[in-house]
């Protein structure tokens, strides 16, 4: 098992993990992702696909395709599997300011793919 999601060490563990998946047919993009009430506050992080190629940092992009919002609850929720990113905007759980075509069509083929899945496995 990996580090407490959100806590210290979990983005550098994510980003590493990232580096192996192979992103390619998704669309290039960037996603800004803001967790309120994490362990250290408001946790900010951004995840790039470009040119084939995943990643993850920390802090703000300065031009992002997308915000994603999440209570702290909820993100949990869905990184660990028990909420899909379908429901949680659905459900108004995850806020979604941007591209939205490019979050579930254009990175479809890398959120539903088996390798993403099993790079993070070990973090879940």
């Amino acid at each position: 098992m990996g580090p407490e999601p959100l806590g210290e060490g979990w983005l550098e563990a994510v980003a590493v993990e990232l580096e192996t998946v192979d992103a390619a047919g998704s669309a290039d993009g960037v996603a800004q992702v803001v967790v309120s009430g994490s362990p250290s506050g408001t946790a900010t992080f951004c995840v790039v696909v470009a040119d084939g190629r995943l990643s993850a940092a920390p802090g703000r992009h300065p031009e992002p395709d997308m915000v994603l919002s999440w209570s702290c609850k909820d993100f949990v929720d869905a990184w660990q599997g028990g909420l899909s990113l379908e429901a949680a905007y659905m459900s108004g759980r995850m806020k979604l300011e941007g591209n939205q075509v490019l979050l579930f069509d254009g990175w479809r083929p890398l959120l539903r793919s088996p390798q993403l899945r099993s790079a993070l496995a070990s973090l879940r």
